[in-house]
């Protein structure tokens, strides 16, 4: 008994060593999808329309990355937004802080779609969901 309790124990023990040892995804490229939302102002927005996102992750250095988020305002005007963001230790989830306002969360669901929940708050504040696919690394 004494045997199989200590096969077990070590197959946990390496089972976590691969977790931590897990490879950190690259998220250089560039990656587009659609801008679906609702916000203070429009209300619902994006549903049917042309209204799209583009992410260029420009530098990645382990688990940080910077680039911009590129996106049309109320005004039909592109807006091109500075960004940071962080990989999660579980290397599927990050999070962004843009620049200008508002942070992201994501969800990497493959080598080459992303998922993106953003919100900002205040009187004027929102909520969007963009499902991004790279276009370019």
């Amino acid at each position: 008994m004494k045997n199989i309790w200590s096969i077990c124990l070590l197959v946990v023990a390496l089972s976590f060593v691969g977790v931590c040892a897990a490879e950190i995804p690259d998220l250089v490229g560039t990656w587009e999808g659609p801008d679906i939302g609702y916000d203070a102002l429009e209300g619902y927005y994006g549903d049917g329309e042309d209204n799209i996102v583009t992410l260029t992750i420009t530098e990645q250095r382990d688990r940080l990355f910077n680039g911009t988020i590129a996106y049309l305002d109320r005004n039909e005007t592109e807006v091109v937004e500075d960004l940071a963001g962080v990989i999660g230790f579980d290397n599927r989830t990050f999070y962004l802080a843009e620049f200008i306002s508002g942070y992201d969360m994501g969800t990497i669901v493959s080598e080459d779609e992303i998922e993106l929940v953003y919100l900002y708050d205040g009187e004027m504040g929102g909520v969007a969901i963009d499902k991004l696919r790279r276009v370019a690394e």
